[in-house]
């Protein structure tokens, strides 16, 4: 509350000062200025992490079940803290959601960070799930739901905070927008199916906004192909529409049997020309498209053997994911999101087999120094990384955490008997330090 009353009185005090100058008859002796700034100091809120929790199944295990919303099994979480005492610290094995909260004026995923994990082995259900667990937020999009034959979405929507939240959410589907409202009470959790919203679609994308309260959002998936599963996954919340979008982790896991497919939505009214790239050991694949504004588009594609680097380039802003499938060991798919840019970043990783995929999106070579930690045993290597080109680096630690003088792209890989999953960090930091408050 302390913390709360030095923001408002730090931010309140300019303001209010302003609107006295604003109001103050004009004598014709003062000129107003263009725009006044005013530099604040103040102590970022506490960071707060959520993960989403055991995956859901709808209609029971057989499917038929109707009405039938619920929790299956319990989710691994793995979590990396450099904070010397953690305000609140979740059960390593959970089935709702759960959080963990650190203190500190220096943010990032350097300070707390969490991923989760499930292996799932079920009668319409199998598969590894796996998402990055990210800082709550008021507003965002998740870009990769279904609900064709054969395909299901879920929305795990959680109030971390102790009021309430009232949540608009927008369902945008090739044949128009759907719209709807709810409220989520403080500490409470919604299991919201996608079939009563796109009933039929083969792609859609939500858009949620929330009344203030940060909440935690995420997009479960599944698949079957007749009675057999076909994998399930998780992603959070993805980055906002871009024009620059780099995908980390592509790779061919079917032998050329299936090929990964890009989905491009373009939420603006503008056409979007749409460049796709895929960085090859010793040359570049190209494929274009044109996405008018509202709609849909998709791409099949193929690629070679190993780990390729992918950019997307457009002329307005897009979302875009691509679907990787996988028939190693089970069959299973992940979405590759696109990916953020660090030069400092700490990754939890999990008890299955962990691969951190880094990339290096532009044209000059970038050295990396990845520390390694377990117990209390640390190991260093130093890397380069070429101009665009990309890293694969297998590890069996507790937790990484990778540096460089330049920005890079980082993904961390899931692939072992029990399924495939791809997981994107998010960065984690809350507003505060040194602010700018500009009034025009």
């Amino acid at each position: 509350m302390k913390i709360i009353l030095r923001v408002l009185t730090a931010l309140l005090v300019p303001l209010l000062a302003l609107a006295h100058w604003q109001l103050a008859p004009d004598f014709g002796s003062l000129s107003a200025p263009d725009s006044i700034s005013q530099n604040v100091s103040v102590e970022p809120l506490p960071l707060q992490v959520f993960c989403p929790g055991a995956i859901v199944e709808v209609g029971g295990e057989s499917g038929v079940d109707l009405g039938s919303v619920e929790r299956v099994g319990e989710a691994l979480i793995s979590l990396s803290s450099n904070s010397e005492a953690l305000l609140v610290s979740p059960e390593p094995i959970s089935s709702s959601g759960a959080g963990a909260v650190a203190s500190d004026s220096e943010q990032s995923t350097n300070l707390l960070a969490m991923v989760q994990t499930q292996a799932i082995e079920r009668e319409r259900a199998a598969g590894l799930s796996a998402t990055y667990c990210q800082k709550p937020t008021s507003s965002g999009w998740l870009t990769n739901g279904s609900s064709t034959v054969g395909t299901e979405s879920v929305l795990i929507a959680a109030n971390p905070n102790e009021v309430e939240a009232l949540v608009d959410i927008e369902f945008h589907l090739p044949s128009g927008v759907v719209s709807d409202r709810f409220a989520l009470a403080g500490g409470e959790e919604k299991l919201i199916t996608s079939a009563q919203y796109a009933n039929g679609e083969e792609a859609f994308a939500v858009f949620f906004k929330t009344s203030g309260p940060e909440i935690s959002m995420a997009l479960q998936n599944r698949k079957t192909r007749g009675l057999s599963p076909v994998g399930i996954e998780l992603e959070g919340v993805s980055p906002n529409p871009g024009t620059n979008l780099i995908f980390v982790g592509l790779q061919d896991l079917t032998e050329g049997f299936e090929n990964p497919e890009l989905r491009i939505y373009n939420p603006g009214q503008d056409v979007a020309e749409v460049v796709l790239s895929i960085f090859a050991e010793d040359n570049v694949d190209l494929y274009r498209q044109f996405v008018a504004g509202g709609e849909f588009s998709s791409l099949d594609f193929k690629i070679g053997s190993g780990y390729q680097l992918a950019t997307l380039s457009s002329s307005t802003e897009v979302l875009a994911s691509i679907s990787n499938p996988s028939t190693k060991n089970i069959l299973d798919f992940a979405w590759l999101q696109p990916a953020e840019l660090f030069s400092s970043i700490t990754l939890p990783l999990t008890s299955y087999r962990n691969t951190i995929l880094v990339a290096n999106p532009e044209a000059t070579a970038i050295e990396l120094r990845v520390e390694t930690k377990t117990g209390d045993r640390i190991d260093v290597q130093n890397l380069v990384v070429a101009p665009f080109s990309k890293l694969a680096i297998p590890s069996a630690a507790q937790s990484v955490k990778l540096d460089s003088t330049s920005q890079f792209a980082v993904a961390l890989e899931v692939l072992d008997k029990n399924g495939y999953s791809l997981i994107h960090p998010r960065e984690n930091a809350n507003l505060g330090n040194d602010l700018t408050i500009l009034v025009n």
